[in-house]
């Protein structure tokens, strides 16, 4: 994380400090976790709460607290109303400190394989920071955006949600140039009630793209209407290996041996694309991550070079 001081925080997070400033480098929510000097952040759910683990913070290092009431500990303590959404507060603060350039994706199936091939991707453009396992909720999002630094070229985050609002929630803290849903299933409808309802949750990701972002979308799943409202005037993309008339597809397709072969067709060209990995699911993962990282810059020789890892 890059660094800030408790008296810098107290003003971005509206929060009271007691006791010293000191600079922070680094946050953590586990004690497990902890480094020398680290802030302990106390989140409190249904079933725990993490202020009960302050004493243990303190004996493995931490240099201060952030928290929702005094505690009785002799470590600097910065207080705020409610941690889980001062956790969210600082991460996005972090995000707009680096010039890093940013993309965001959901949906129902393939999230993991989307977000590791656009991160290959982009890593042979620069240096990719990218969501770790499924750290995508409304913790693991600013968990990842707090490890951004200046010399991050690039990040990709990966949105999850168990109910309505929370991608709003997550892509506000991350504001992406480009965000992406890959696509919709009637599966996991608890939170959202039906396929209506996971759409609508899903497309909550294009509210958080500037007036200049693009918004990505599966041509195979048609929820355009749906999304129009919250896309508005915004550059729109659609991805298929089905749909002929999509701004990315996938012509010549041959499986072999090695894995799947076929032509990516894109807006600004074509290119011979190996993938090593079986099944036309992968070919619209692919895809995906051939709109998102070309989004952001990504040339069709990275895109390639990238998708072959």
């Amino acid at each position: 994380m890059i660094s800030v001081t408790l008296s810098q925080l107290t003003d971005i997070l509206n929060g009271e400090l007691q006791g010293a400033d000191i600079t922070l480098d680094a946050v953590t929510t586990d004690t497990r976790k902890l480094t020398p000097g680290c802030l302990f952040v106390a989140l409190k759910g249904e079933r725990f709460d993490a202020h009960d683990f302050a004493d243990q913070a303190k004996a493995g290092g931490a240099g201060a607290l952030l928290v929702s009431r005094p505690l009785d500990i002799d470590l600097p303590q910065l207080i705020v109303k409610d941690t889980r959404l001062a956790f969210g507060e600082l991460a996005a603060w972090v995000r707009q400190q680096v010039p890093a350039r940013v993309v965001a994706l959901t949906g129902s199936s393939g999230k993991t394989s989307v977000k590791e091939m656009t991160a290959a991707i982009l890593s042979q453009c620069g240096n990719t920071l990218y969501t770790a396992g499924n750290l995508n909720n409304d913790i693991g999002v600013p968990m990842t955006l707090l490890r951004l630094t200046p010399e991050y070229d690039y990040a990709v985050i990966e949105l999850g949600a168990n109910h309505q609002g929370e991608i709003a929630w997550t892509v506000s803290l991350t504001r992406p140039e480009a965000a992406l849903v890959n696509n919709l299933a009637a599966a996991h409808l608890e939170g959202f009630g039906s396929l209506a309802g996971v759409a609508k949750a899903k497309g909550e990701i294009f509210s958080g793209l500037p007036e200049n972002g693009i918004a990505i979308m599966n041509a195979d799943n048609n929820d355009w209407l749906n999304w129009q409202s919250v896309i508005g005037s915004r550059k729109v993309w659609r991805f298929s290996p089905n749909a002929a008339n999509s701004d990315f597809t996938a012509t010549n397709i041959h499986v072999t041996s090695h894995g799947t072969e076929f032509t990516l067709q894109t807006p600004t060209g074509s290119v011979d694309v190996l993938l090593p990995l079986p099944g036309r699911h992968n070919i619209a993962n692919a895809l995906a991550a051939a709109a998102l990282s070309m989004s952001v810059g990504a040339t069709l020789d990275a895109i390639k070079a990238g998708l072959a890892i």
